[in-house]
């Protein structure tokens, strides 16, 4: 993913400046044209964010006075649209699921940092730019459902996650953070479809040899069978909740022996963030039984009002009869089905 040209600035908050001078450096080293200040805590960080209004907030998790979770938790009240991510060190694990609960954006293992830092950074950027011009064209929807297909390129799934938030945000389902959450669940889901599914590459490539990862990864793109499949994307938008449907060509896997992300012992895996993540973002998920296929469903606070209300009258009742019980306009109710065509 290429670095945005135009300058953003970008806010590092963490008690220790010895890593926060080693974090400025590694942004520079990356974006010389950005603005990067510090702030030594929480209370700290929330000033800056107040009178400078960053682009991005990268804040520490465990600081003196005010933490990372306290931060994220004051700038939600504030209905800040600033976009947060949080870095967790060893024994944090606990907290960085916390505060992805919380709205954090993303999070970043410090182990990681070197690797990962400014890809998570670009990706939340880009995630997070509004496209106010295209929202203002196409204010008057008030549901849709759209289908793509995609070769296993990844320079197309910004653009196709940008072009999600766009239609969700001229629809005015959610908040700006909680879009920019919703955009990076998507972005994990379709990369995942892509690298895990067509490409068949296994994510333990990624935890000691990333360069060996990435080169099998091209090489793969240009050789069958690979460099013929293509991820399916069915997406269905209104105002009670958002309906993502992607299905990669591949042999599948079997999702019920996936280690639990949310686990301890499995938060510093490079290859176990994106579930994390798409759990985090996401209301429900459910795969396939053959494994190629993820549905990801967000219920808007629309939603969530008419699920509390119906749940109150029938106790058990199920995601499909809410659905039903909400008249609108959904996709088949077999999804692996109806994309099989496609």
């Amino acid at each position: 993913m290429a670095a945005n040209s135009s300058a953003k600035k970008l806010l590092i908050v963490d008690d220790s400046a010895v890593e926060r001078k080693l974090l400025t450096g590694l942004l520079q080293k990356h974006w010389p044209n950005y603005e990067i200040r510090e702030a030594a805590d929480g209370e700290e960080g929330l000033s800056a964010v107040e009178q400078w209004m960053p682009d991005l907030v990268l804040t520490d998790l465990c600081m003196p006075r005010l933490g990372g979770l306290e931060l994220l938790a004051i700038l939600k009240d504030k209905q800040s649209l600033v976009p947060v991510v949080v870095m967790s060190g060893m024994g944090n694990e606990e907290t960085a699921i916390e505060a992805l609960q919380a709205g954090a954006a993303s999070y970043i293992p410090k182990s990681k940092l070197p690797k990962i830092l400014v890809s998570t950074l670009e990706t939340v950027l880009e995630l997070s730019a509004t496209h106010s011009n295209r929202r203002r064209m196409i204010g008057c929807l008030k549901s849709m459902d759209l289908r793509f297909e995609l070769d296993n390129d990844d320079s197309l799934v910004s653009p196709l996650v940008r072009y999600l938030e766009d239609h969700i945000g001229s629809l005015r389902l959610c908040g700006e953070p909680e879009l920019v959450r919703i955009g990076v669940g998507l972005h994990e889901s379709l990369t995942n479809a892509m690298h895990h599914g067509n490409l068949e590459l296994d994510s333990e490539l990624r935890q000691e040899e990333e360069s060996l990862y990435h080169e099998m990864k091209e090489a793969r793109k240009l050789i069958w069978p690979y460099c013929d499949r293509k991820v399916h994307i069915f997406a269905s938008l209104n105002v009670e909740r958002l309906r993502f449907v992607i299905r990669d060509e591949g042999p599948g896997f079997n999702h019920k022996k996936v280690l639990d992300p949310t686990a301890a012992e499995n938060l510093e895996r490079i290859g176990g963030r994106g579930l994390l993540l798409i759990r985090s973002f996401m209301d429900e998920i459910s795969y396939n039984d053959r494994g190629n296929e993820i549905t990801l469903l967000k219920y808007t606070t629309a939603g969530r009002k008419l699920l509390a209300k119906l749940t109150e009258k029938t106790p058990e009742i199920s995601a499909e009869e809410f659905e039903v019980s909400a008249e609108v306009i959904l996709f088949d109710d077999e999804p692996a089905e109806s994309l099989q065509s496609v």
